[in-house]
C-alpha cells in the first residue's frame, strides 16, 4: 500500500508550494541572480508570464556540471550544513526553485562563466532532459521559461486575469529592486519597457518604483540598538491611502510580511491619519541573523523574530520619533523658564474698536408674499423686531414650518408631521464647523452632516440609474492630470469600459492620469480627486472582482462614498438650502447606505435641559 513517489510527481506536489503563479517563477529567478552578484538584471514577461518568463543576468553563470544539478531537487550552493540554517545572507537557499519550475514548465537555460571560452545551453521539460549542448552566450545566465502550467491544466485555469497577474509580477520585480538600489534592473512586458532602473540611492530607487511623487512623500526613520537597527523612510500622514501597496518590510534585505510590525507603524500615525487609511513605508531591518527564522514558511515570506515584542517597541518608538521631527505632530511647551515678560495693557490708554450691530442673516435678494425684501428671519427690511414683540415673533420662528420635504416623512419622536407647509428658503441656515448644517423646524432644530447626506443623495442617484441600465450623468472639468504608479494605472485600465459607463472620463498614460469628467455630485478639486481615484483603485484592486461583477446597490454605496470623500469645505446659502431641499427627497434620509446617521433632530424638551 505504501509507494514512494516517483520524481517528477513529487516535483509537481513541491511545485504547487514554490510556483503558485507567474509571480513565484519571477521571484525564484530574479532572487538567484541577485545571488550570482549581478550588476545587471533584466525581466521579460508576455502575457503576463503565461508564455515566456526570462531572466538575464551577468552574474557569475554556471559551469556545465553544476547548470545539471541545478535542476535536481534539493540543489543549492548556499547550504552545507544544518548551522548554516541559522545564518542565511542570500535568498534562494531551498534547493527546489528550479526543479519545481521545470516540472510545471518548459525550461531553457544558457549560461557561461567568465573564464569559460563557450557556454552551455540545456533544455527541461516535465522534469525531464530535453537536450544540451554547447553554444554561444555572454557570461551569466538566461533562463527562458515558457508555457507555464502547460501541462497542470487546472492549475492554469485558475490564474487570474493577465492584469492582475501582471500586477502580482510588478511586486516581485518591485521587492527585489528596491532592496538592491545598487543594481540595474530593467522589466519589458509584451515589447514595452516598464521600468528601466539605473543604480541610484535607496530614494531615488523608490521614487523610480513606486511613483514620481513618492520622493516628496517620505521622510526618512533611523535608530541603532543593540538589539536591532532600523533604517528607511515613511510617508506623510497627509498623504496615506486607502489602497495597499507601498508598505514594506525588510530584514537582513530579504522582504518580509508581517501584520504585527505594520501594526507599530500604524500605531505610530495615531491621531494624524484616519482608521481606514494606510501610511507608506520602506523600512529595513539589520539584525544577526541568528536571532531571525526565515524558514517557516513554504514561499519564505514570514520571519519568526526572536525579540519581536521589543521590536514592536522599538518600530513604535522610532516612527513617533521621525513623525515629531518633520513636525507631522503637534507639540505644547509648557516651559516659561527665560520667556520675555509681555506688558499688560493699561485700559486707560485703550479704546476698543466700536461695535458694528448688523443682522447676520440678512439677505437683500429675499422677498416676502407681499414683494418687499425681508430679512433671513422673514421681517421686513430684514431687521429685528421691537423688544416689545421680540418673544412673540422668536416664537413664530421657531415654531415655523419647512414646507419642502415630503408629506409623508414624520419626526421619529414625534407621529404628527414634521414639517410644516412654508416655504423652505425662508429658514436660516447656520453652519458649524464647516462639516454640519443647523436649521430650525417645527419640533426644535435638526443638525445635518454635510458628507453624509452627500453620500445619501449620491446612493440613490447612482443606484436609479444603474438600475435602469443607463450611463451616469458627466460633470466636466479642466483636465487635471494625477501621477500614478504602474499598479494604479494597470488596474484602471483592466476596468476602463466599467468606469466610462459609470461617468468616469479618465486618459490613462504610462505613468499618469488625466481625469476629464467625473460622474455628476462628486467633489472636483484636486485633492479630492486623488482621494477619488484611491477609493476606485482600492475597490477594484480585490483579486477575482471587478465592478461589472458586483451588486448595484454596492457598487452605487462604493461611488457614493467616494463622491463625497474629500475635505470638508463651507458652502453657500443656495448651496446648504439645496442639500436640504435633495437629502429630504431620498425615500431614506436618515441614514447612509453603510448605516450612518446623516441627521439628528433635538426637541424643545432637550434644548431646555441644556439651560
Amino acid at each position: 500500500m505504501i509507494k514512494v513517489l516517483p520524481g517528477h510527481i513529487s516535483n509537481l506536489i513541491a511545485a504547487g508550494e514554490v510556483v503558485q503563479r507567474p509571480a513565484s517563477v519571477v521571484k525564484e529567478l530574479m532572487e538567484n541572480s541577485v545571488d550570482a552578484g549581478a550588476q545587471n538584471i533584466s525581466l521579460i514577461i508576455k502575457d503576463s508570464g503565461r508564455t515566456l518568463i526570462q531572466v538575464i543576468d551577468d552574474g557569475c553563470g554556471f559551469s556545465q556540471e553544476d547548470a545539471k544539478m541545478a535542476f535536481l531537487r534539493h540543489a543549492t550552493s548556499k547550504i552545507s550544513t544544518a548551522e548554516d540554517l541559522n545564518s542565511i545572507h542570500t535568498f534562494g537557499f531551498r534547493g527546489e526553485a528550479l526543479a519545481s519550475v521545470c516540472s510545471v514548465a518548459e525550461v531553457t537555460l544558457r549560461t557561461k562563466r567568465a573564464d569559460d571560452q563557450t557556454g552551455y545551453e540545456i533544455k527541461y521539460a516535465e522534469s525531464k532532459l530535453v537536450s544540451e549542448n554547447q553554444t554561444s552566450t555572454p557570461t551569466g545566465s538566461n533562463f527562458v521559461v515558457r508555457n507555464l502550467f502547460y501541462n497542470v491544466p487546472a492549475r492554469r485555469k485558475f490564474l487570474k486575469s493577465d492584469a492582475t497577474e501582471f500586477r502580482q509580477i510588478v511586486s516581485e520585480f518591485s521587492r527585489v529592486a528596491i532592496t538592491r538600489p545598487n543594481i540595474s534592473f530593467r522589466l519589458t512586458h509584451n515589447n514595452a519597457d516598464i521600468f528601466q532602473l539605473n543604480p541610484a540611492t535607496l530614494k531615488k530607487r523608490i521614487q523610480d518604483v513606486a511613483g514620481r511623487d513618492m520622493g516628496r512623500e517620505l521622510v526618512e526613520i533611523s535608530v541603532d540598538t543593540s538589539l536591532i537597527k532600523i533604517s528607511g523612510y515613511i510617508g506623510r500622514p497627509e498623504d496615506a491611502r486607502k489602497t495597499p501597496g507601498n508598505q514594506y518590510l525588510f530584514v537582513n534585505n530579504r522582504y518580509f510580511r508581517s501584520s504585527y510590525f505594520q501594526k507599530a507603524i500604524v500605531k505610530g500615525y495615531e491621531g494624524l491619519i484616519a482608521g481606514d487609511l494606510l501610511p507608506s513605508f520602506f523600512i529595513f531591518f539589520e539584525c544577526d541573523p541568528h536571532k531571525i527564522d526565515v524558514n517557516i514558511h513554504p514561499s519564505k515570506t514570514e520571519i519568526k523574530f526572536e525579540d519581536d515584542f521589543a521590536i514592536f517597541d522599538i518600530l513604535h518608538s522610532a516612527t513617533r520619533e521621525s513623525l515629531g521631527k518633520n513636525s507631522f505632530m503637534p507639540s505644547i511647551d509648557f516651559d516659561m523658564d527665560g520667556a520675555p515678560d509681555i506688558p499688560k495693557i493699561k485700559k486707560g490708554f485703550y479704546t476698543p474698536p466700536p461695535k458694528v450691530d448688523y443682522d447676520p442673516l440678512f439677505n437683500p435678494f429675499r422677498t416676502g408674499a407681499d414683494g418687499f425684501r425681508t430679512g433671513a428671519d422673514g421681517f421686513p427690511g430684514g431687521g429685528q423686531e421691537s423688544d416689545e414683540n421680540g418673544v412673540a415673533a422668536f416664537d413664530r420662528r421657531f415654531h415655523s414650518g419647512y414646507g419642502s420635504t415630503p408629506a409623508d416623512y414624520s419626526d421619529p419622536f414625534n407621529p404628527d408631521p414634521l414639517f410644516s407647509d412654508s416655504a423652505i428658503t425662508q429658514k436660516p441656515v447656520l453652519q458649524v464647523g464647516g462639516k454640519y448644517l443647523l436649521t430650525t423646524i417645527k419640533s426644535g432644530v435638526i443638525l445635518i452632516d454635510i458628507k453624509r447626506a452627500r453620500e445619501r443623495i449620491l446612493y440613490e442617484r447612482y443606484l436609479e440609474a444603474l438600475t435602469e441600465g443607463r450611463n451616469l450623468p458627466l460633470q466636466s472639468l479642466f483636465p487635471v492630470t494625477i501621477e500614478a504608479d504602474i499598479k494604479t494605472v494597470s488596474i484602471l485600465q483592466e476596468n476602463i469600459s466599467n468606469l466610462r459607463f459609470m461617468g468616469f472620463d479618465i486618459s490613462i498614460e504610462e505613468n499618469s492620469l488625466t481625469v476629464n469628467a467625473l460622474p455628476n455630485g462628486f467633489n472636483d478639486n484636486s485633492d479630492s480627486l486623488s482621494a477619488i481615484i484611491d477609493s476606485l483603485v482600492s475597490d477594484l484592486s480585490e483579486d477575482g472582482r471587478d465592478f461589472g461583477k458586483k451588486s448595484k446597490e454596492r457598487l452605487a454605496g462604493q461611488l457614493a462614498k467616494s463622491g463625497s470623500s474629500g475635505k470638508y469645505e463651507p458652502l453657500n446659502n443656495l448651496e446648504a438650502q439645496t442639500l436640504i431641499d435633495t437629502l429630504f427627497a431620498c425615500r431614506e434620509p436618515n441614514y447612509t447606505p453603510s448605516g450612518n446617521r446623516c441627521l439628528a433632530i433635538m426637541s424643545l424638551e432637550d434644548i431646555e435641559k441644556f439651560i
